[in-house]
């Protein structure tokens, strides 16, 4: 085990590491909201948490999540998925990475999502994934939720106009069905599968 000031340094990124991605949620919840979308989850970003002392691998916030929809129609929305550490899921990323995307549901309500948390990288036989440039739409056969994503390294959203630039007006762009629009203002900055595993 590390000594205990190593520990005390650690924890201490790890805390910071918390407080600049919650700002970065908070920015990007505010601008949804002046857009005139709302959360779905109140102020909760996570589920699936443990405090088990034989699970310590989800005491971490390896993801953090917010989807909004527009109160006319609930069966669409747009949402993030803040991936930290995906490996207990079977797919190795070197980077945290945020899945920005457009949720479509049959069943007229959106809320958390495991189709937005696997959209892009998960590998199941039975969903139907597609690329386009760098734009990935999946169908999930299980729950008949269709998503269209892209990725983004986390570390390019240092201010609020990227985060403007790279995931609000995008994401409005595929909720009104502006994909091209959407792909070109992504295409300079949005990752693949590759570079996430580096």
């Amino acid at each position: 085990m590390a000594k205990g000031k190593d520990i005390k340094e650690i924890y201490d990124m790890m805390k910071t590491v918390c407080e600049e991605t919650s700002k970065l949620i908070i920015v990007m919840n505010d601008m949804m909201e002046n857009e005139g979308f709302k959360a779905v989850s109140g102020g909760s970003v996570m589920w699936d948490r443990s405090t088990h002392f034989r699970s310590p691998e989800f005491w971490l916030p390896y993801f953090l999540q917010r989807v909004f929809v527009k109160s006319e129609n609930l069966s669409k929305g747009v949402g993030i998925n803040i991936m930290f550490d995906s490996s207990m899921y079977g797919f190795e990323n070197t980077i945290p990475f945020i899945t920005c995307g457009f949720l479509e549901s049959p069943n007229n309500k959106l809320g958390k999502s495991n189709d937005l948390f696997n959209a892009g990288w998960t590998e199941e036989e039975a969903d139907e994934k597609t690329i386009d440039g760098k734009l990935c739409k999946t169908n999930f056969k299980d729950t008949g939720v269709t998503t269209t994503t892209y990725f983004l390294p986390i570390d390019i959203l240092n201010n609020q106009e990227k985060v403007d630039q790279y995931i609000i007006k995008p994401l409005i762009c595929l909720y009104n069905g502006q994909l091209d629009e959407a792909k070109n203002m992504i295409s300079d900055v949005a990752i693949g599968i590759e570079e996430i595993v580096g």
